[in-house]
């Protein structure tokens, strides 16, 4: 068994859990799945909260997810925890014996770690149940591609069961293990992505006067789309405009002008007047550059989720319990904003809610989340168990 961080700070009783935990974090490590496609994932989870006690346990409400209701001893106000479930397309180059079993399938962004410690929180206050109100834990899949939390609150499980707030725990490889950190306010970018097709004539290498090559089209949108960041963007505000993908021809065709050339990328911000203009900028320059090359081109925008705003009291809840628990070492405040995204955010626009970063990192966990041979530290799984129940219990008492 692994050993534990923290261990002396940590809910004993979650303590004495950790080799089931671990040996549960490990086996949804080795069985990745994608999307809302998490039928195994979701079946493990009910499984082995049902074999621990708890009753209220829903598969059906969420397509690739799994809603779990504990109940209190005595009225009061209901306080949600979410963990994401989901893994990412990515092959696991790890060496681990619990690697994925999947070819181009990896937990490499610590989502399996999520859910585990949840599962922790969950059985805790499953056995405890000296609170007010209840707790709603909420498996969450889809995470990776930005639709499940809008699933989720399709679904009407904030409504359903009057959540008045909402937190999580998003694993951050750049802080030490058991380390968290805390951003109040706007702490995660929007995350948006576009698609570009330029559409020319093909022909001859030789011959180019003979079509219409879009290549030349391409690459100037590659350079002027980043004028709508220097030069249309107050730069005050912060945006990121990527171009991560462009495709064209045949590369053992080296003699034939392609009839089109393939871009794609995202776009990130905070503001979302910003994000409009954005939008607004990229279809105006990406038509116009192509009409003045004699080109057609398709341009398609797609909003994935907002920008993760943490609640200021949440926020402070969540450091406060933080430093009580495990000591002032352990919370950051003032970590760093990131343009990352996080679909946490939907739950944001609905109630106030707050996600922290908890350290993974050590001596053999140094690599950043979604590289190949990321692997979840175990070693901090009772502390993420702790903070979430810690803090259901903790906010419960205060909305009573």
């Amino acid at each position: 068994m692994t050993e534990i961080v923290l261990k002396e700070k940590c809910f004993p009783e979650i303590v004495g859990w950790q080799a089931e935990l671990e040996a549960f974090r490990r086996d949804i490590h080795a069985h990745p799945e994608l999307g809302f496609e998490t039928e195994r994932t979701c079946k493990k989870i009910a499984e082995t909260l049902r074999g621990w006690g708890l009753e209220q346990v829903d598969e059906s409400a969420v397509k690739g997810g799994v809603i779990v209701v504990v109940e209190g001893n005595r009225p009061g106000r209901t306080v949600g925890l979410r963990a994401d479930c989901d893994a990412l397309p990515m092959t696991d180059c790890a060496t681990n014996p619990w690697k994925s079993t999947i070819d181009g399938r990896s937990h490499a962004c610590g989502h399996d770690g999520h859910t585990t410690w949840l599962m922790g929180a969950l059985r805790y206050l499953n056995a405890k149940r000296d609170f007010p109100g209840r707790v709603v834990g909420i498996f969450q899949p889809a995470e990776e591609i930005g639709r499940g939390a809008l699933a989720v609150l399709d679904a009407g499980i904030l409504e359903k069961y009057e959540i008045a707030e909402i937190y999580a725990a998003h694993d951050e490889a750049t802080l030490d293990k058991g380390v968290c950190g805390f951003c109040v306010g706007p702490a995660q970018a929007s995350t948006d992505f576009f698609y570009v097709t330029v559409k020319g004539a093909g022909t001859h290498g030789a011959r180019p006067h003979l079509g219409v090559d879009p290549v030349p089209v391409a690459s100037e949108l590659v350079t002027s789309l980043q004028t709508i960041i220097s030069r249309k963007v107050n730069p005050i505000e912060k945006a990121v405009l990527s171009v991560c993908s462009i495709n064209a021809g045949r590369f053992n065709a080296p003699n034939v002008i392609p009839a089109e050339v393939t871009l794609s990328g995202t776009v990130r911000t905070f503001n979302e007047d910003v994000r409009d203009l954005i939008e607004k900028e990229m279809n105006r320059m990406v038509k116009g550059v192509a009409e003045a090359n004699g080109c057609t081109v398709d341009f398609r925008y797609d909003r994935l989720v907002s920008s993760v705003y943490n609640d200021p009291k949440t926020t402070a809840a969540m450091c406060d319990f933080v430093k009580r628990q495990f000591g002032e070492a352990y919370a950051v405040e003032g970590f760093p904003m990131s343009m990352g995204g996080e679909d946490f955010a939907e739950y944001q626009r609905k109630i106030p809610g707050s996600v922290i970063r908890l350290g993974v990192r050590d001596e053999t966990h140094q690599v950043s989340i979604h590289n190949p041979t990321f692997d979840f530290n175990d070693e901090v799984i009772a502390v993420g168990a702790t903070l979430l129940s810690g803090i259901a219990l903790e906010r419960l008492a205060a909305l009573a």
